[in-house]
């Protein structure tokens, strides 16, 4: 009896180690026991180390297999997990899936893929960007998805994020705002009035600094 139990061990640690490369780990029903979802997130994450940044066939090989992978992931953590490492790659799959994902029905993969295009700052990304902007559910995403908006440096970037400044939300409003400035390296202060006009391709007086503002650019403190 112990003998079988051994060998039932060894046999398991060989199946382990067999399959341990691969990124879907369960070629077969029977092995899904031996890895479990943090096991799975923490291979996933492994990918995102053999990014080298360029677009070659090995990297879109990597993508595609994480694209097909995420299509039938019913573990959201799992799908967060591919998610961040996707978007370490420059190939076009990897853009495909981060906007695709910005219909994920979990929040958290939602605003994964919204910080993730904004690191990349891809003009094409605008649109994705602003309609996850306009009607995603979550407060936190739409959050995300007006902050990326502000690293794309575009002019259609700056007019989506007047949704920011027109919605009752002052928390939406101040992101739209703070995007702005990173977008036009201006500061028009915290007026959303004045934001619009600048939206609108306006160019608004820039506001007279205060004595106490003076004060504390002038202090080496």
């Amino acid at each position: 009896m112990a003998v079988a139990l051994v060998l039932m061990g060894v046999g398991g640690c060989a199946t382990y180690e067999r399959y341990r490369p691969t990124f879907w780990p369960f070629p077969e029903r029977k092995l899904t026991t031996y890895r479990t979802p943090a096991m799975r997130v923490d291979a996933i994450h492994e990918f995102a180390q053999r990014s080298t940044g360029v677009d070659t066939p090995e990297q879109r090989k990597i993508t595609d297999q994480l694209a097909r992978q995420i299509q039938v992931e019913p573990d959201p953590l799992v799908r967060q997990a591919i998610v961040s490492s996707i978007a370490e790659f420059q190939t076009p799959m990897a853009e495909q899936v981060l906007e695709a994902g910005l219909s994920d029905e979990n929040s958290s993969v939602r605003l994964t893929c919204c910080q993730a295009l904004g690191r990349r700052a891809e003009p094409n990304s605008v649109p994705s960007l602003t309609s996850a902007l306009r009607s995603d559910k979550s407060v936190d995403v739409r959050l995300a998805a007006a902050d990326a908006l502000g690293k794309i440096k575009s002019p259609e970037a700056t007019k989506a994020l007047e949704i920011a400044l027109d919605d009752r939300d002052p928390a939406l409003q101040y992101a739209g705002v703070q995007s702005l400035k990173a977008i036009t390296g201006q500061d028009y202060g915290p007026d959303v009035q004045v934001w619009r006009q600048v939206v609108e391709g306006k160019n608004p007086p820039l506001p007279t600094p205060t004595i106490a503002e003076r004060i504390r650019k002038m202090s080496p403190f």
